[in-house]
């Protein structure tokens, strides 16, 4: 095996990587929605320029063996020869991430919660200000005005459920919380999150958070948007499970600052949605 071959095989397996992971769905876990596309480009592009890349290659050292240029005194081309060298760059390109892909969880857990801290005012997220006209960028992407929900008539821009609960994000009670409008609109009334199960630290009973991971670019910049939960009953779901709380919507003062909390009147475990984070 020569650094021809090595060479040609990198790029093979990089391009089944890409592809895999886009056709897979797991990209899901690992970019915004945006770049999605750009995974698949890339994989194909790779696939295209390995053959490409082997018929130059071949012509290149063909021209070489005619001149006469880089051979020893058995005719043999040097720079075909596989070093150590070689075989270190082919497995720091290749190794980790094909190490990355098969071993690694497609969600983060607990201590990923407790390291970055979770979000429980929206002007915490990087790209947040501290109303809807100061949010700019994926952050605000498709969250309407404040004044699409005042009064009655603005709860009927969400979808009820068959309960007749609003169907909502985390982010949305994090969002009605700096805005009065969305605060009252959500106030007092029957809402239906889904998210991740995250139990009190040091075992306190009465309580825990829900979690959803936020999203601007990638799974790097994730930030876990977390609302309290108050129930009655005990929770038998694993951490970091997926769950579906229904409960009645409240926002409470803490620290000079307002923070909703969701009373849980049932609680579902649930499977992770096809899209895990929010964007």
């Amino acid at each position: 095996m020569n650094t021809r071959l090595l060479t040609f095989i990198t790029l093979l397996s990089w391009a089944g990587l890409f592809l895999w992971f886009w056709l897979s769905g797991r990209v899901t876990a690992y970019l915004h929605p945006h770049f999605h596309a750009y995974v698949a480009a890339a994989g194909v592009v790779l696939l295209l320029l390995a053959p490409l890349w082997w018929w130059a290659s071949a012509r290149a050292e063909g021209c070489c063996g005619h001149c006469g240029c880089h051979e020893d005194g058995h005719g043999h081309d040097e720079r075909s020869r596989l070093s150590a060298g070689a075989i270190f760059a082919f497995a720091v390109l290749l190794l980790p991430a094909a190490a990355a892909a098969v071993i690694s969880p497609s969600q983060f857990g607990e201590a990923m919660v407790a390291n970055r801290g979770m979000v429980t005012d929206i002007s915490q997220l990087p790209s947040a200000g501290r109303s809807s006209g100061q949010m700019d960028g994926d952050a605000t992407e498709g969250i309407p005005d404040a004044a699409d929900f005042q009064g009655d008539e603005g709860v009927e821009y969400f979808v009820r459920g068959a309960d007749g609960a609003i169907q909502i994000e985390t982010i949305d009670l994090l969002f009605a919380a700096e805005e009065p409008g969305l605060r009252e609109t959500f106030e007092n009334q029957k809402v239906a999150v889904t998210g991740q199960y995250v139990p009190p630290r040091g075992g306190a009973s009465g309580g825990f958070d829900l979690v959803r991971m936020f999203v601007i670019c990638c799974a790097a910049d994730a930030r876990p948007l977390g609302i309290n939960i108050v129930a009655r009953e005990s929770v038998e779901i694993p951490r970091m499970g997926w769950m579906r709380i229904t409960g009645i919507a409240r926002f409470e003062e803490k620290n000079g600052r307002i923070e909703p909390r969701l009373e849980a009147e049932k609680i579902e475990q649930v499977e992770a949605p096809p899209e895990p984070f929010l964007y």
